[in-house]
């Protein structure tokens, strides 16, 4: 071979090399970069019926559309509209990446196997409504990668790497409207804790202007934990959200009376909020109603009027009302707490 045969060879291998390189690790498929489901995108608004399902072929939610509203089913209650679109909206645009395992043996790296195994890793989602189903087994994000997820179509024995964070909740409580009540800190006026036949915790704020909740009736020889210990009771109602929901047969036909938590507005709102402790745990229902005393005895330039304070609570009691809620389970703890848990013995003077 000549001088410069060989020069030519080499500056071959040479960019041969370089376009191994740049196209990067893993086996690429025919079918790279083209969408996972290429019809969905114009199907969206078709969607009527989305049917999850875990480990064990266990129905976690029946997500149902009706008059641009969602529901699910399984509890009668609005669904999480946020999540569904997120949900749709990645599953359309969704893109292979790179052809994965067609092996059942090692489905549960990506966690795609057949989600009728108890061990199943994955969520299967059934969407119809749609012209074209979609069927699909949802496994694990890529490792190390925010933007990338493995799946199998169902019915095919092919898994693949996708473009998208694709994160559908695994249980049902992650498919419900979970938000309750949005009222700050600034609003409360008072709080007290009342449990039946035993004690109760107050704590309160002289004006709008006083940044730190008091803690009432402390006995002798007892003071505050710290400064401001009563702060984060005072802010209970902030952004507050369920993990389920339940009718009112989830107390059973004697619950007995209930810790009651009653927070006061400085403009006239009350939230009550009773607790019940059950069998399956801990358990509140949420009452508003409105005081004008109160709103007169506080009245400021900066308040929205009586009425809207009215409209609140209608509204409050017209989405919450008759409903159990089950909370996340340091928010219920909070609800239930003592005059004794705040308290600490009073410094020497």
């Amino acid at each position: 071979m000549s001088r410069r045969a060989l020069i030519l060879l080499l500056a071959a291998l040479l960019v041969l090399a370089l376009l191994v390189l740049l196209a990067g690790p893993g086996r690429r498929s025919s079918s790279e970069e083209q969408l996972l489901f290429p019809e969905l995108k114009a199907q969206l608004n078709d969607v009527s019926q989305i049917i999850v399902r875990g480990a064990g072929n266990q129905l976690i939610a029946t997500l149902k559309r009706s008059d641009e509203h969602w529901m699910v089913a399984e509890r009668d209650y609005p669904a999480d509209v946020g999540r569904i679109r997120e949900t749709l909206l990645a599953l359309a645009a969704a893109r292979i990446v790179e052809e994965k395992t067609s092996t059942p043996a090692l489905y549960d790296r990506l966690g795609v196997q057949d989600i009728a195994l108890p061990t199943a890793r994955g969520v299967q989602l059934k969407i119809s409504g749609t012209a074209t189903p979609v069927q699909l087994i949802v496994g694990q994000t890529q490792a190390g990668s925010s933007d990338m997820s493995y799946v199998r179509r169902s019915g095919e024995t092919q898994s693949w790497l996708v473009t998208g964070r694709l994160t559908p909740g695994k249980t049902t409580g992650e498919w419900l409207d979970r938000q309750l009540i949005d009222i700050p800190a600034t609003r409360i006026q008072s709080l007290t804790i009342t449990h039946p036949g035993t004690d109760t915790l107050r704590l309160e704020k002289a004006g709008r202007e006083v940044p730190d909740f008091t803690v009432a009736n402390i006995p002798a020889g007892r003071e505050p934990g710290y400064p401001g210990i009563g702060n984060t009771l005072g802010a209970l109602l902030a952004g507050l959200q369920l993990d389920d929901v339940h009718g009112r047969e989830a107390l059973g036909t004697d619950p007995g009376k209930p810790v009651l938590a009653r927070f006061e507005c400085f403009d006239g709102l009350i939230v009550e909020a009773s607790a019940w402790r059950t069998p399956d745990g801990t358990r509140l229902s949420f009452l508003a109603s409105t005081d004008p005393a109160q709103a007169e005895r506080y009245a400021s330039p900066e308040s929205s009027g009586f009425d809207a304070v009215q409209t609140e609570a209608e509204a409050i009691n017209a989405r919450l009302g008759g409903w159990i809620y089950t909370l996340p389970g340091y928010k219920t703890e909070q609800f239930t707490r003592r005059l004794q848990d705040l308290l600490a013995p009073a410094s020497s003077p």
